[in-house]
């Protein structure tokens, strides 16, 4: 198991760039892997964005980060 990077280099990018796989920063040293990104009924320029924590175990559901604009930036950890 490799060990997890709680404060990894980040750049902020338009919601819309993002693509599940891609982690992002849920607040200070909690990374979380997209799982789900779903267009927001009745808003054409909103998302809905469904992640989990790097440690959470297989069995433990995915989560709403939130409804953002597609315009919005967020924070995503680098390579």
């Amino acid at each position: 198991m490799t060990a997890v990077d709680y404060s990894p280099r980040t750049r902020r990018v338009l919601v819309s760039s993002l693509r599940t796989g891609h982690t992002v920063m849920e607040s200070y040293e909690h990374p979380a892997q997209v799982t789900r990104i779903v267009r927001k009924v009745g808003r054409s320029n909103a998302v809905t964005i469904w992640c989990r924590y790097m440690w959470q175990a297989s069995a433990e559901s995915e989560w709403e980060l939130g409804v953002f604009d597609l315009d919005a930036l967020i924070e995503k950890a680098m390579r």
